[in-house]
């Protein structure tokens, strides 16, 4: 998992402890994994963290495998559609405070695409896109329960981290490139 440092957006505040976080994770289509993500955060920690998707050109309908699985495991999908990314750069759109993208694609989107600043990472999913891959009925029902199974892992971890920690990573790249401390820390600022 990378997180890159980018500060806060201009003219906003460092959010206080309390403050539910702000995530945004962002696909290329938002039909799929993206999505996953933003029910699958809101099940686990929505005490915590208000959670968002968006893709860079959104399909016009969700993945039906991804809400069969996220049905099956007892997470709501009622309100989760694909949304377009230019959703959260207008001047009301909710605050974001992590912005995690789950495609390579979305990832180079969002370096030149998106105004403001927050702590960012790129999930590096093992897995290919579901709206990419051409199997048949019974492949996708696996490829899905894989992106299940490593999603709800990283989700996990983003939900056991401490609000401080969650804040101060705009401060730190965590990374696995040479070059670091011996950590996998290098300070961003």
């Amino acid at each position: 998992m990378t997180f890159a440092h980018t500060g806060l957006p201009a003219g906003r505040p460092l959010p206080p402890p309390d403050r539910h976080l702000g995530v945004l994770f962002v696909g290329r289509v938002n039909a799929g994994r993206s999505v996953m993500a933003e029910a699958m955060l809101r099940h686990h920690a929505d005490h915590r963290f208000e959670a968002y998707s968006a893709g860079l050109a959104p399909a016009a309908a969700l993945n039906p495998h991804i809400l069969a699985r996220l049905r099956a495991e007892g997470i709501a999908t009622s309100g989760l559609a694909p949304t377009p990314l230019d959703r959260f750069m207008a001047p009301d759109a909710p605050a974001i405070d992590i912005i995690i993208t789950v495609s390579a694609l979305a990832a180079e989107g969002l370096a030149t695409a998106w105004p403001g600043r927050a702590a960012t990472a790129h999930w590096d999913l093992p897995n290919p896109d579901p709206a990419l891959f051409p199997g048949d009925d019974l492949d996708q029902q696996i490829l899905v329960e894989a992106i299940f199974h490593d999603l709800r892992r990283r989700i996990d971890v983003l939900a056991a981290l401490p609000t401080p920690c969650l804040l101060a990573l705009s401060q730190w790249d965590l990374d696995d490139d040479d070059g670091d401390d011996g950590a996998g820390l290098r300070h961003a600022g």
